[in-house]
């Protein structure tokens, strides 16, 4: 009977070895953290709230995931496969939210668009169809 259960055991860790393997290159989560989030339509806030941010990398590019108090989810993609001319300063060469072509930029901590970097500027990313944003900042 022992060997029976052992044989089971050893049967079904071979079996989940090759959804392992597949999951580990994959994509590569970081811890997630807590932050606050930030909705703008157009210029204006729309919302901002407590928020769960997760974020890893895979093949080709970066990704951040909101995770909004609703228990909705905004997916942003940060693409560095591309043409080695296309890449902007920060090594990406495209930007996606919600699978929608989108711009990088931030905001200073009185929320105006700012091109100056500091610490304490939300990260930001505007949907380009729309002119709609979503912003971060960890805590």
């Amino acid at each position: 009977m022992q060997q029976t259960l052992k044989l089971t055991l050893s049967t079904s860790a071979i079996a989940c070895l090759p959804l392992l393997s597949t999951l580990s290159t994959s994509a590569r989560p970081y811890p997630d953290v807590l932050g606050i989030c930030y909705r703008f339509a157009d210029q204006e806030l729309t919302l901002r709230q407590p928020c769960v941010i997760s974020s890893g990398y895979g093949a080709g590019a970066q990704y951040t995931v909101l995770h909004w108090l609703d228990h909705s989810e905004t997916v942003i993609s940060m693409i560095n496969s591309c043409e080695p001319d296309a890449f902007d300063e920060a090594g990406f060469c495209r930007y996606a939210v919600d699978d929608r072509a989108a711009s990088f930029y931030m905001r200073d901590v009185f929320l105006n668009a700012t091109s100056i970097l500091e610490e304490a500027n939300l990260t930001c990313y505007e949907v380009i169809e729309t002119s709609d944003s979503v912003c971060y900042r960890l805590n």
